[in-house]
Order: structure tokens, then C-alpha cells, then sequence
């Protein structure tokens, strides 16, 4: 008995020791089993990301490029597209795009407001784009000094510079050409006659006719041919004149009103060159006698003569030549008389009247409009300087460039006249002071200013606006 009961007593020992370990081996294994799921899923998103991370970095990497720099975002419209897909990749990236998102949200900072900020600064880089590119600079020189000359822009774009005086001792029967791919002057063919206070007209067919001015013969006129760089002459004017007006008409014709002639007196006739024949024909006078008048060809083909003078007497007055009966008509008075202003023809068909000299020898500032429809003048805003003997040109986009000209001294100052607001602003000086020099608006829509005086004698300088 005592031998079966050790024996028992011992089976019961080790079967209880077995049932013990049993018991922690369950619990062991029921710990570890779900310690190693959680160790392969951390194990698998470790790897997942240090292995395929760099995979997504590189298929991001050109979105990243085109964000970092904000000029690049900026400044090129088609990327305002990509800027808001950059959302996608900031959710789908861990750590690495917290720095992403860092200099996502400084960029938005930066430029205002997401996506619409990159839109509304996009016309202020184009403005200031604009603003470098407007100003003065200084082209090539004449080969001559030259002032009361002319200047035309050729159907080539070139611009021939005829004639004018270096000095109060000469005057020029030269003649130059402006090359603005080069910004070079040329010398081609030499005039028939010396001349100054000429006009010149391109006409329909590409050549350039001159006439009148100081020279041997005040009626002459003689034709350039771009094509060969010669002149020729041709028919005489009826009248010998000098300060007066040459106006191409719509059916190719040329209108010359008023002047000086070679007795000095002023007058009130006109005269139609037609370049069909070569001939010059008379037409009817104007009602007035005039020098030192402006004449400006109207979008519906007529043609308004302002202001001007006879003798010591300035004219506000205005009159209209019709081409189809070839009468003079008079029209509204302008509010000041003036004499050495401009008349410029406005995109709306308006006329801008600018500056010249006003009663009592007075250097204008006021601006007045000319509504062809009701015949009538209207104020518009004044200019900052008073000015005569200056340029007035349309620029491309409407507005009006004035440059140079006297007020109690030579100009250097320009400015700008908005036709949508009646306002003028004003547009940075020239590198020279000038007055009676020339303005000639080229094709790119640079101004080309040549010559004219900032003392006793010509100049050969010539800037671009």
C-alpha cells in the first residue's frame, strides 16, 4: 500500500506539472500569435514604405518641381492646372509630405488664396513686362544734323528722313534711310532740289512724293522710289508754298492747303495732285488763309483744317474739305485759337488737338476734342507742360505720345494722353531735348524720333519710344 500510494502520489505530481506547463504553453502561444500579425503588419508597411516611398517620390517628383518654385508656378498659366492635383499626393504621402504641405501653404501665403492667387498675378507680371519695355533709348545717328526736316515710314518699314537744314546757314537736298533691324542709318539718293519746311506723302503706290518747301523752286515736287532708291521729278504745283499741309486722300489723291509763298503772304488756296497723271490740279479755296495750320484726313474721307495764322492773327477757327465736290465748309470754332499745335485722327474718329501757341503769344497746355458727327469741340484734361513746335503720335493701342517741343525753353519731357479716361500721364523724358523735330510711328509700334534742335542748330541724334 505504501508502494502504490508513493506511486500515485508521484503520478499526481507529474501530471499535475504537466497540466501546469500545458496551461503556460496555451497562453504563450495565444500571446505570441497575434504579437507576431502585428509585427509582419509592421514589418510589411516598414518595408512597403521604405522600399515603394521612393517609387512614388520619383512618379511625384516633376509635380514637385513645377511647384517649388513660385515663378514657375506663377508665371506659366497652364500649370494652374497641376496646382490643385498637388492635393492628392499631400494625403497619399506620409512624413515627407508634411514638408510639401509646409511649402504648399507658404506658396498659397505668398500669392493669396489658392489657385485664384497664381490667376490674379499674372497681369500684374505682364504690366510690369509692359512697363520695362515702354521708355526711351537711344538709336543711331543721322548721317546729317537736320531740323525742319520730314519723315516717313515706308510700306518696307524703313523711315526716309528728306532734306531740313543742319544750321541756321544751309539747307540739305540729302536724303536717309532708318533700318530698325539694324538701328542704322543709310544714305540713298539725293533730291533734285535742296529743301525745308517741305511736306511729304506716301502715296498708295509705295513712293514718296515731296513738294514745296524753301528751296529754288517753291512749286516743285520729284517722287522716291523705295525700289530704287532714286528720285524723280514731276509735275509743279501751281502755287510755290512752304508751311503748308500735304493730306492723303482715300482715293489716292493729295491735298495741299495754305502756306507761305515766295512773297510771303499767306494763303487760302489748294491743290490736288494725282498720282495717276503727275499733274496737280486746283480746288477749291479755303475760307480762310493760313500758315502754321494743321489739316487732318477724317475717317469718313474728309479733311479738317485747325487754326493756324495769317499774319499776327491766330485762328480758332475750323473749316472741312469734301472730296466729292471739293468745297470748303466751315465747322465748329475750337474753344482757343492756336497756332504750331497737332491734330491727331483718334481710333473713334475723334480729333485731339494738342498745345501751340494762343492769343497774346501764350504756349498752350489745353487739349480739345473734335466730334466729326456734331461738328463740335469739346475740353478735354490739359497737359502738365504748355508746348509748341512738338510731335503728337497714335500709338498702336490708341493712346497719344507727345514729345518735346517749347516752353520757355527746349523739352525733354513726354506724355501720354488715354483717350478712354481724357487723362495724361506722363511717359519718362528723352534722352535729348528737341523741338521741330519728327515722330514716326513704326510697325512694330515703336516712335522713331529724329533730329530737330535743343539750341541754335540741328541735331543728328534719333531715339526710340
Amino acid at each position: 500500500m505504501h508502494t502504490n500510494q508513493v506511486y500515485s502520489e508521484l503520478i499526481t505530481v507529474n501530471n499535475g506539472s504537466h497540466k501546469w506547463w500545458h496551461r503556460r504553453w496555451v497562453k504563450i502561444i495565444g500571446i505570441s500569435v497575434p504579437v507576431l500579425i502585428v509585427s509582419s503588419v509592421t514589418l510589411a508597411l516598414v518595408l512597403n514604405f521604405i522600399v515603394f516611398a521612393p517609387k512614388n517620390s520619383e512618379t511625384s517628383t516633376p509635380a514637385a518641381t513645377s511647384s517649388s518654385p513660385l515663378t514657375t508656378a506663377v508665371s506659366t498659366p497652364p500649370s494652374l492646372s497641376t496646382t490643385t492635383p498637388l492635393v492628392i499626393p499631400i494625403t497619399s504621402l506620409p512624413q515627407t509630405t508634411t514638408s510639401l504641405v509646409t511649402s504648399t501653404t507658404t506658396l498659397l501665403q505668398t500669392t493669396t488664396t489658392p489657385v485664384v492667387a497664381p490667376t490674379t498675378t499674372l497681369p500684374q507680371t505682364t504690366v510690369t513686362i509692359t512697363a520695362q519695355h515702354l521708355g526711351w533709348s537711344v538709336t543711331g545717328n543721322m548721317n546729317n544734323a537736320r531740323v525742319y526736316h520730314t519723315a516717313s515710314v515706308l510700306p518696307n518699314g524703313r523711315v526716309l528722313v528728306t532734306g531740313g537744314k543742319p544750321d541756321s546757314s544751309g539747307i540739305w537736298n540729302s536724303a536717309e534711310l532708318y533700318d530698325l533691324s539694324t538701328g542704322i542709318w543709310i544714305t540713298t539718293g539725293n533730291m533734285t532740289d535742296v529743301r525745308t519746311y517741305h511736306t511729304a506723302s506716301v502715296l498708295s503706290n509705295g513712293k514718296v512724293l515731296v513738294n514745296g518747301g524753301i528751296s529754288y523752286d517753291l512749286n516743285s515736287a520729284e517722287l522716291y522710289d523705295p525700289s530704287t532708291g532714286t528720285w524723280t521729278t514731276t509735275g509743279n504745283m501751281i502755287n510755290g508754298r512752304f508751311e503748308h499741309t500735304a493730306s492723303v486722300l482715300l482715293n489716292g489723291k493729295v491735298l495741299v492747303t495754305g502756306g507761305n509763298d515766295i512773297k510771303d503772304i499767306v494763303l487760302n488756296s489748294a491743290e490736288l495732285y494725282d498720282p495717276s497723271t503727275g499733274t496737280w490740279a486746283t480746288t477749291g479755296n479755303m475760307n480762310n488763309a493760313r500758315e502754321y495750320h494743321r489739316a487732318s484726313v477724317l475717317l469718313n474721307g474728309k479733311v479738317l483744317v485747325t487754326g493756324g495764322r495769317v499774319n499776327s492773327d491766330d485762328f480758332h477757327n475750323a473749316e472741312l474739305y469734301d472730296p466729292s465736290t471739293g468745297t470748303w465748309t466751315i465747322t465748329g470754332n475750337m474753344t482757343n485759337t492756336r497756332e504750331q499745335h497737332t491734330a491727331s485722327v483718334l481710333s473713334n474718329g475723334k480729333v485731339l488737338v494738342t498745345g501751340g501757341i494762343g492769343n497774346g503769344g501764350s504756349y498752350l497746355n489745353s487739349t480739345e476734342l473734335y466730334n466729326p458727327s456734331s461738328g463740335t469741340w469739346t475740353t478735354t484734361g490739359n497737359m502738365a507742360n504748355g508746348r509748341h513746335q512738338h510731335t503728337a503720335s497714335v500709338l498702336l493701342n490708341g493712346k497719344v505720345l507727345v514729345t518735346g517741343g517749347w516752353y520757355y525753353g527746349i523739352l525733354n519731357s513726354t506724355e501720354l494722353y488715354d483717350p478712354s479716361t481724357g487723362i495724361w500721364t506722363t511717359a519718362g523724358n528723352m534722352a535729348n531735348k528737341r523741338n521741330d523735330h519728327r515722330a514716326s510711328v513704326l510697325l512694330n509700334g515703336l516712335v522713331l524720333i529724329t533730329g530737330g534742335r535743343d539750341g541754335a542748330d540741328g541735331m543728328h541724334s534719333a531715339e526710340l519710344y
